[in-house]
């Protein structure tokens, strides 16, 4: 693990790709505390920049076009780019290859957690640590501002050090002793020749010193040395021949399960789809997702031989709802319209006449049904971030490269619930504790995406549930509700979305012959005799997923099937149902890429034939992160005992000190507008402009209360005893100048800032009153000045203005 620190030395920009109408035309990106950070993608490419400079460098003078030996380590770490290559943006001849996976997981940069902690009671200093900055546009012609372009843009106040991580993965390569000094040392070359980054650097902005701890060696180690060969990807152990899946016995063996609860740190991008340049994520993280995570932590062939003959389950995880895993929003229920919260279940109620019920989009998921509590149902919150692709020659972003991208993802600090499934004793005891740990998942992991917390428990599989007596023998009508998406095929092996062939599939798996029951109005369900059990009501879905392949950066094939949430009702038409095989059938699931978490499904849940009525939880509650912070991440809460680290405290102490100077820019024009007089004394608007403009130079030299040229200055306005001759400036104004330049408090009593919410601490309040005495009695001196000449200039152009005529030009 890589401690990764860059020191903010000037003001930065990262752009969101985003502003506020009206008032910023471009934002800056920031964390779930509101604060400015370094996404992980805009810190591995100026990285990557780096140590491709120090690359060409060593491998010395060969042409743009050869890829050296150094080039290759580079490509090693931070991932092939053959998409660029086969465009010929970057270097590389001979024919494209596939996509070497990055070695190095970069995170984002972000400010201490003790900072996100101190200012959420604080949001004056919150706001201290951006500040706006006005841009414009040269016309290259004329030489001067285009018109009608200028603009407002955010910029981060620069002076504070913002820290995160770095691994180099250890479990996807192994390095020889050699080459993980090469790929240390690399990485200390590439880190030290990191200058500026974010938006505006090649301006003056983003200039940082890039830090790296943790390294074996640093870059006096490439000294008069040649690059090792590149390691190749880590072959696992081949998996043995596979065995022809059979399905346990119900009398058989049972099954082992760890249930996962995965806190997300970072926005997690689970790949749905590509709408233009924007990457939407689905509101689930899918089994196929976490399998190899899974079968990386067991590292047995057992588990992987499992996995591929289907008795190895990963379910979708899926946002946690009342403790548990939420389930997929049934398509039975439906929402009354104009009563937020409340469901009814359209397999068992019909709305009231003049009530309009409207089918849920299966979108939410819900918890566990108990009656007379309700269902508690639940939402995927979302985050949008805005990246782009740098080419290298343009030095901007363009449309060859990749240019502006969205992507959509999971918010950071959502509690995801998964199970792990397995035959019992097919992988030693005690695996579940195995499985905790730092995952990362989803796209672009690299690169700040994806980073979580797993924490597995031992937990039980689906147990045998009594059965209703009429749903045992031929004739018997089952319930059947998808957890997941399933995936089954036709006579002809054709992916299918009929219930008849779910039907076939679930019945083999049941040890019975089901049939689908010709379907019928809701109304008519709900009215028949049996209790609602015997309606023929369909409530299904059609679901396309469009897989990603990860490595190749290329699309899959695409998936078809009965989507999450469809109900279904199926006739038993002979055999025995049992309850052991439907526990077994719950278990593993029915259909396709079970191991994938495909084929979830519940039979005859109690949620089925629920009259929910008017006992519904609020929906849309939201989870409370048990960790505190918007971005996931575990903070010390302010005020407590414990001391703050040195990299906080200097990051408080710059955000105090622009907060203390945004306060007196804002508190200043007010005093000068409403009370001059307080500060200049009675009668200042007697002194000529010429006099009062003597302040100016005296100013912009002061030092402090006990400066001898303000004393000597303040002395000859005195009037000496004896002399008649009359002074310009009155004695009022003479006393209210002398406090004002001599009296440390006067200046801070006039402007009667807000103190206590930027600065807690007294003594440091008392640091900060002494600090900027001088920049607040210059600021509110000027400020006087310029509304009294403000002032004299109306009176002066009142008679024109009530003649109807224009103001006389200056």
């Amino acid at each position: 693990m890589l401690a990764v620190r860059v020191r903010m030395l000037g003001d930065w920009h990262v752009g969101s790709g985003a502003g506020r109408h009206g008032f910023v035309d471009r934002g800056v990106q920031r964390d779930g505390d509101g604060l400015p950070f370094v996404p992980a993608k805009t810190l591995a490419g100026v990285w990557r920049d780096a140590c491709e400079r120090a690359a060409r460098a060593l491998d010395g003078v060969g042409g743009e076009e050869a890829a050296g030996s150094w080039r290759e380590w580079v490509d090693f770490l931070f991932g092939g780019q053959p998409a660029l290559q086969e465009r010929g943006v970057v270097p590389g001849g001979g024919p494209v290859r596939p996509p070497r996976p990055a070695a190095l997981h970069v995170d984002s940069l972000h400010c201490p957690p003790e900072v996100g902690a101190v200012l959420r009671s604080r949001p004056l200093l919150r706001q201290a640590a951006v500040f706006v900055k006005p841009g414009v546009v040269i016309d290259p012609v004329s030489g001067r501002a285009a018109d009608e372009l200028l603009r407002m843009e955010e910029m981060a106040r620069g002076g504070i050090t913002l820290s995160g991580r770095a691994e180099l993965a250890p479990h996807t390569v192994e390095l020889t002793e050699d080459q993980a000094a090469c790929a240390a040392a690399l990485l200390d070359a590439g880190a030290r020749l990191v200058e500026a980054l974010g938006g505006r650097r090649r301006r003056g902005a983003g200039r940082c010193r890039l830090e790296v701890s943790g390294l074996a060696n640093d870059w006096k180690w490439l000294e008069g040395r040649t690059a090792p060969a590149v390691p190749g990807a880590v072959s696992g152990p081949v998996p043995a021949a596979l065995p022809a899946h059979e399905r346990r016995p119900a009398d058989g063996p049972g099954w082992e399960a760890a249930e996962l609860r995965l806190v997300l740190r970072r926005p997690l991008v689970a790949h749905e789809r590509t709408v233009g340049n924007t990457v939407r994520s689905a509101g689930r993280v899918p089994g196929r997702a976490l399998l190899p995570a899974v079968l990386q932590r067991l590292a047995t062939d057992g588990a992987a031989v499992a996995a591929r003959a289907g008795s190895l389950v990963v379910t979708d995880a899926t946002v946690e709802v009342d403790g548990r895993a939420g389930r997929a929003e049934p398509l039975a229920l439906a929402a009354v319209k104009g009563e937020p919260g409340r469901l009814v279940n359209l397999w068992q109620e019909r709305p009231a006449d003049g009530v309009v019920a409207e089918p849920v989009d299966g979108s939410g998921y819900v918890g566990p049904y108990r009656p007379g509590r309700g269902l508690e149902r639940g939402e995927c919150a979302f985050t949008q971030h805005t990246h782009n692709t740098v080419d290298d020659a343009l030095q901007r972003p363009v449309e060859a490269v990749g240019g502006l991208f969205t992507y959509q993802a999971i918010a950071a600090g959502t509690v995801l619930r998964a199970q792990v499934r397995l035959p019992a004793g097919l992988v030693a005891a005690g695996w579940q504790e195995r499985l905790s740990g730092t995952w990362r998942l989803g796209q672009s992991r690299k690169d700040g995406y994806g980073l979580c917390e797993v924490t597995a428990t031992a937990a039980p599989c689906a147990r045998a549930r009594p059965l209703p007596a009429q749903a045992e023998g031929a004739g018997a009508r089952l319930r059947v509700w998808l957890l997941s998406d399933a995936l089954v095929t036709d006579d002809r092996l054709r992916p299918s979305s009929r219930a008849g062939d779910l039907a076939r599939v679930l019945g083999a798996a049941l040890g019975v012959v089901l049939a689908e029951v010709p379907e019928s109005p809701p109304a008519a369900a709900a009215d028949e005799t049996d209790g609602g059990g015997g309606g023929g009501v369909r409530f299904s879905g059609v679901r396309r997923t469009d897989p990603w392949h990860a490595r190749w950066g290329l699309p899959r094939a695409s998936l078809l099937g009965l989507g999450a949430g469809s109900c279904l009702t199926f006739e038993v038409v002979s055999g025995t149902l049992t309850a052991q095989a439907v526990a077994r059938v719950e278990c593993e699931g029915v259909g396709l890429r079970r191991a994938e978490g495909f084929g979830q499904l519940l039979i005859d849940d109690p949620l089925l034939y629920a009259c929910l009525g008017d006992t519904t939880a609020p929906a849309d509650t939201p989870a409370e992160d048990p960790d505190g912070g918007g971005d996931g991440t575990a903070v010390a809460q302010g005020g407590g005992a414990a001391p703050l680290p040195g990299t906080a405290v200097a990051a408080l102490a710059v955000l105090e000190e622009a907060a203390w100077r945004d306060a007196v820019q804002r508190h200043s024009p007010v005093v000068a507008h409403t009370g001059r007089s307080r500060v200049l004394g009675a009668g200042h608007e007697k002194v000529r402009a010429s006099q009062l403009a003597g302040l100016l130079p005296l100013l912009s030299h002061l030092r402090g209360p006990n400066d001898p040229a303000a004393r000597a200055w303040l002395e000859r306005l005195r009037p000496v005893p004896g002399e008649r001759r009359r002074r310009p400036w009155p004695d009022a104004v003479v006393e209210a100048v002398t406090v004002l330049l001599r009296e440390p408090g006067r200046v801070w009593e006039l402007l009667d800032l807000p103190e206590t919410q930027i600065t807690a601490d007294t003594v440091r309040a008392g640091a900060l009153r002494e600090q900027l005495w001088t920049v607040a009695v210059r600021t509110l001196v000027e400020d006087c000045l310029t509304a009294l000449r403000r002032t004299e200039t109306s009176r002066r152009h009142e008679p024109s203005r009530r003649a109807g005529q224009p103001p006389p030009q200056a």
